[in-house]
């Protein structure tokens, strides 16, 4: 199947009104962590923490659904991870951000106008990223909406204290915020030998979930692992043995071993465009 998924058509988002979350009780063993539906009528602070995270999803009869989180790498791009994208390419996407609440007036959507899924990506095979790009572009304000540098150092593969942040399932009926959870990175070999963690590949990485109720869930998928600080992004959330099980490792994909695939495909998407607007041009012209 072909890594590429273009959308021509563009129409303005349908007005939004109040959606019923409906949740699932029963994590999946080693499944992507997708999503649920959720409401988008309160009102949170202008100024959010979070400034390049956003949520990606689609228009599900007037309302907006969450299905994955991604991070800003410039003002047309969005890094996620591929299984959000790829299980049905055919599907309307949008990004939302500039709050740091799903419930909020004040997020921006945008529409999801190209995406590219790594060609050798395979559920719980590995190679779990992707690059989308959005119409119109990101307001770069370093207030609502900030870019993140994805071509970082690398951590030591063990011992990194992170954090995910991420819009994942919290309860039943509770307004969806983006949320902090601390981990710890891990030895592969160690994850793999005392965790059970048979599919973890080379490029991913293994951290341990630390503290709090409940570990990474529904929603989840595509956040980043990152030094909250430093805005230092180390990886992108791909699945857990038991999703939302808190004190558990989990695998992410790990960034800096795909930085010249990011920007090969940034570069790429870019190309195509100023093509295609060439085309327009020389079309209208010919008339």
């Amino acid at each position: 199947m072909c890594c590429w998924q273009s959308l021509c058509s563009i129409a303005w988002f349908a007005a939004m009104s109040a959606a019923q979350e409906t949740l699932s009780d029963t994590p999946q063993n080693s499944t992507p962590l997708l999503a649920t539906t959720v409401s988008t009528t309160k009102v949170i602070s202008f100024r959010p923490r979070y400034p390049y995270i956003v949520s990606i999803g689609e228009n599900l009869k007037g309302y907006y659904k969450h299905l994955c989180v991604g991070v800003i790498l410039s003002n047309e791009f969005v890094l996620s991870a591929a299984h959000c994208i790829q299980t049905n390419p055919t599907k309307q996407l949008y990004v939302a951000g500039g709050a740091d609440s799903l419930n909020s007036r004040k997020q921006t959507r945008f529409f999801v106008v190209e995406r590219r899924w790594h060609p050798q990506f395979r559920v719980l095979g590995g190679n779990d990223i992707a690059v989308l790009r959005i119409y119109p572009k990101f307001p770069l304000d370093d207030v609502r909406f900030r870019s993140i540098n994805f071509a970082g150092k690398p951590q030591r593969d063990s011992g990194t204290q992170a954090s995910l942040v991420g819009w994942g399932r919290v309860g039943v009926g509770k307004i969806r915020k983006l949320q902090e959870m601390p981990f710890l990175t891990m030895e592969n070999d160690e994850c793999q030998q005392s965790h059970r963690f048979v599919f973890l590949k080379p490029l991913d990485i293994c951290a341990m979930h630390l503290k709090g109720p409940r570990g990474p869930c529904d929603g989840d998928s595509g956040a980043p692992l990152m030094n909250v600080a430093k805005e230092k992004l180390y990886g992108l959330l791909s699945y857990g043995r038991k999703a939302c099980t808190p004190l558990k490792p989990y695998a992410f994909t790990r960034i800096n071993a795909y930085s010249s695939w990011i920007q090969e495909s940034m570069d790429s998407m870019a190309a195509r465009l100023k093509v295609l607007q060439i085309n327009r041009t020389v079309w209208k012209d010919g008339l």
